[in-house]
């Protein structure tokens, strides 16, 4: 008699605690900061600086309001278990400035890494040219629009890239066509679609940090 097939049990995604809020969370919505030498708090995207992390929640509202009400200065004073002043964030104690800085970071990251995936062929841009793939079977992972990409255009590409996925495909906006263009090396990339094969799970982290921590986020728009 034949067994039952063996389940493979998916590894449990990392946790860690968020030392603004207190709460608990897959770290891919946290980020995490280091000490440097000189006493300054250093964003560690990369995870692979030394010494020990501390994290918090990518959350623009969470971050200005603890630099605002010094909260910040407290936090990590207890995490270190030490002394730690406003001095020794990025831009101070400005509220809005150690988030701008992360943002900032989070989207050269971003779009370094599609760079990247563009020179391994694992990304198609323009309408035709996505349609063209997808009608080789092509394996759409994400799709991004330039941010003043027309509705039309934006929705006819939206449909015809989920039509062809075996489920449903993540979509930004958060880049200028310049910015993509740019990152890609192309004219005018207004519909770009990144294909299964790439480095996804990071990409799709540092996306879900970079839409916590962006301005248009906390602003409403």
């Amino acid at each position: 008699m034949k067994g039952l097939p063996v389940t493979r049990k998916e590894k449990p995604s990392p946790e860690r605690k968020c030392i603004l809020s207190g709460e608990v969370s897959d770290k891919s919505q946290l980020i995490r900061f280091v000490m440097a030498p000189d006493g300054m708090l250093t964003p560690d995207l990369a995870e692979k600086l030394p010494g020990r992390g501390l994290w918090i929640k990518a959350d623009r509202p969470l971050i200005e309001q603890a630099v605002s009400n010094k909260q910040m200065q407290k936090s990590v004073a207890r995490a270190i278990k030490g002394p730690f002043q406003l001095g020794q964030l990025p831009g101070g104690d400005e509220p809005s400035a150690f988030a701008d800085l992360l943002e900032t970071l989070l989207r050269r990251r971003v779009l370094d890494r599609l760079g990247i995936e563009q020179r391994a062929s694992h990304i198609v841009t323009g309408f035709d040219k996505i349609q063209a793939a997808l009608g080789k079977k092509a394996r759409p992972a994400v799709l991004f629009h330039a941010d003043d990409a027309g509705k039309d255009g934006r929705q006819k590409t939206s449909f015809s890239v989920q039509r062809h996925a075996d489920k449903q495909v993540p979509e930004y906006t958060f880049f200028t066509r310049d910015e993509l263009s740019q990152a890609l090396g192309k004219d005018n990339a207004v519909h770009v679609l990144l294909l299964k094969g790439a480095a996804i799970d990071k990409l799709q982290a540092d996306l879900g940090r970079l839409n916590g921590i962006r301005r248009t986020c906390a602003s409403g728009s």
